[in-house]
């Protein structure tokens, strides 16, 4: 565990090294020292509506796999979540506290993990959705064919992944032998869950999920007109998602460093200098973790039992995992 958070770390180093050698951090400094106050305010706002509509989501869309919990557990739980994201790569902080939380509520090791596994997936899915909705403005942003191939790649790559597991997730039962049966069983089981969230998903569980992702470029808008960056609106709709996406790699603490080389690149496109993407994309990071200590706090206050899940016992088919 030390040495593969040492490798994490020393990942997120590498890329901040490496982003230094070919943007100016001290001028990225310079634009974060002026910024406008008021509008980081509203930027942290922004990322507190995040909360809000990731908790309206786990509070109206998880019992079709199982899952009950109220919206005011499940705010409180959304905010410390934010409190260990910081604390692991991408969101994997996040998940495993979600699904230990559950643990301790009485599910089982597995079901705690897909749960939480299966409401990151949906989330991932109205993300990819969002990038494809921006891909034509995208497109007219970037004249080279090199940049429109890189854009496919990106969703191409991402609508591929999703769609392969919803696919081929349940023949993994098929693999049948040690250690890996129990692995093919958890991706079949997986796979299951996410495909009844799609089934059951409403109007109204869609629109919690997608305003997230429209809230992260709003915020990301705010950010930069404090920063005084001429930066379009549609422009930053079209490539923020994407960048995020990029950004998900979990080879990094709290995705320093991944973030900040594919704001740079993204936004880019758009036409902000290296210097102001960078100092777009640290503040964003600061945000990140000015709300995590919101998150630390209530984690402080907050006992197993005041998150108050239930869940539906699982059938011995389902703990068996699916018949190939």
């Amino acid at each position: 565990m030390l040495l593969r958070n040492l490798v994490k770390l020393f990942v997120a180093a590498g890329l901040l090294w490496v982003i230094a050698g070919r943007v100016d951090f001290g001028d990225a400094f310079r634009i974060i020292a002026s910024a406008d106050p008021a509008l980081i305010a509203l930027a942290m706002a922004l990322s507190l509506a995040i909360a809000v509509f990731d908790a309206a989501y786990w509070a109206a869309s998880l019992t079709a796999i199982g899952c009950r919990i109220a919206f005011a557990p499940a705010l409180a739980l959304s905010l410390v979540s934010t409190f260990f994201a910081n604390l692991a790569p991408s969101n994997l902080g996040a998940d495993l506290f979600r699904a230990a939380q559950m643990r301790a509520a009485g599910a089982t090791i597995e079901q705690a993990v897909r749960i939480a596994s299966a409401a990151r997936l949906m989330s991932y899915a109205s993300l990819v959705a969002v990038i494809g909705a921006g891909l034509p403005v995208a497109f007219s942003l970037v004249s080279g064919e090199a940049e429109k191939l890189a854009l496919i790649a990106v969703y191409a790559g991402a609508l591929a992944a999703f769609g392969g597991f919803l696919l081929f997730g349940p023949m993994a039962t098929r693999i049948d032998f040690g250690v890996v049966a129990r692995a093919a069983r958890f991706v079949a089981n997986l796979s299951r869950d996410t495909r009844r969230l799609l089934a059951s998903a409403t109007a109204a569980g869609w629109s919690y999920l997608t305003a997230q992702h429209l809230l992260r470029v709003a915020g990301v808008a705010a950010i930069a007109a404090a920063l005084g960056a001429e930066a379009d609106f549609l422009a930053l709709f079209a490539l923020i998602p994407a960048a995020l996406l990029v950004a998900m790699i979990p080879i990094s603490f709290g995705g320093w460093g991944v973030r900040e080389a594919s704001f740079v690149s993204f936004l880019g496109l758009a036409g902000l200098a290296p210097e102001t993407a960078l100092a777009i994309s640290i503040v964003f990071g600061l945000t990140r973790v000015a709300l995590g200590v919101v998150g630390g706090v209530i984690f402080v206050i907050m006992r197993n039992e005041d998150y108050r899940f239930a869940f539906d016992a699982e059938a011995p088919a389902e703990r068996a995992g699916p018949t190939p």
